[in-house]
């Protein structure tokens, strides 16, 4: 017996080249056949891209920088300062710190301490320039100070544009955005509480008081007041030097508090210690998790509290409170 290729056999002499052919055709048609099965059932091979080897995150240059900014015509400036081991590509909180009337970011830089706090926990910290002669540098707080207020000086887009040109930078955590401030910038930190509560998570001025009128946040912002016993505490006439005319008057500390204590919605009684020469008073129960505090100081003129006389209520305790108190 004989075999052909297809390995089909032969039977037979008879016409044997027909048969020969239709073996051929069927032989032809079970290999497609079995061909077009085998394509049917086979399974598609995976394959596996390589798996990236994650590098340094990347870090800024740790330090200080002096930016400018044009903000509706007006040249303004502030010293940005980077704490070493930042990653620009995690959210970070961020400080704002306002110099007091006729001072500038140098001076409250210095006077704060804030540098030292923003290093140890990882943020950046913004001094803002106020306008006006360099020799007299203003904020305009709503009916306060000098220039700044005299002209109307736009405070508002000025932060707006601080932050994003911050944000070409850094991520910044819209969360966890903060002012403090001292005299005339501390009435600018109430002033963004006010105006600006979509951006601000908690304020807190120090020798300062609230002259935005009204005040209308659309969210609670949480504050933390500091101030003197013997700084206008109950109010009064403002000086030349602060009034942009001869009436102005400041209202009481107290007063400030009490308006902010409506406006985040707080319930309850408040709470009060006393710790030596200060005066702690808290609002807890407040909307949206804030807070409302206030210490007041005795003996305590017009002053920014230094960590060697009054450590409980110096920088590293307004960045405590900030750092308690995030946007929800």
């Amino acid at each position: 017996m004989s075999q052909t290729s297809s390995g089909v056999c032969r039977r037979g002499r008879k016409n044997h080249k027909f048969k020969s052919r239709l073996v051929a055709i069927l032989a032809a048609v079970l290999l497609l056949g079995a061909t077009a099965c085998s394509q049917t059932v086979a399974k598609p091979v995976t394959t596996h891209a390589p798996t990236a080897t994650p590098g340094p995150a990347p870090t800024l240059q740790p330090g200080d920088s002096t930016r400018q900014l044009t903000v509706s015509g007006l040249e303004r400036s502030y010293i940005l300062h980077i704490p070493p081991g930042l990653d620009s590509l995690r959210p970070v909180p961020v400080v704002f710190v306002f110099h007091g009337l006729l001072d500038d970011a140098v001076s409250i830089q210095t006077t704060t301490g804030f540098n030292a706090i923003a290093d140890k926990n990882g943020f950046p910290v913004l001094y803002p320039n106020g306008s006006g002669p360099s020799e007299a540098l203003s904020w305009n707080a709503g009916g306060c100070c000098g220039y700044a207020a005299e002209n109307n000086t736009d405070e508002i887009t000025f932060i707006r544009h601080m932050l994003t040109d911050l944000g070409t930078i850094v991520r910044v955590d819209p969360k966890r955005i903060y002012a403090t401030g001292y005299d005339n910038g501390a009435m600018l930190s109430y002033r963004l509480a006010c105006e600006m509560s979509d951006t601000f998570a908690a304020v807190a001025p120090v020798s300062g008081w609230l002259l935005t009128n009204p005040c209308r946040p659309q969210q609670p912002v949480s504050v933390v007041v500091v101030h003197g016993l013997d700084d206008k505490y109950n109010g009064g006439i403002g000086a030349s030097l602060y009034a942009t005319h001869s009436d102005f008057v400041f209202p009481s500390v107290e007063q400030g508090i009490a308006t902010w204590v409506q406006l985040d919605g707080c319930g309850g009684s408040a709470q009060v210690e006393q710790q030596g020469a200060v005066t702690y008073t808290t609002y807890a129960s407040c909307q949206a998790g804030t807070e409302v505090e206030l210490y007041a100081i005795e003996k305590w003129g017009h002053a920014w509290p230094p960590p060697y006389a009054l450590p409980a209520i110096s920088s590293p305790m307004i960045w405590d409170f900030f750092a308690a108190h995030a946007k929800q």
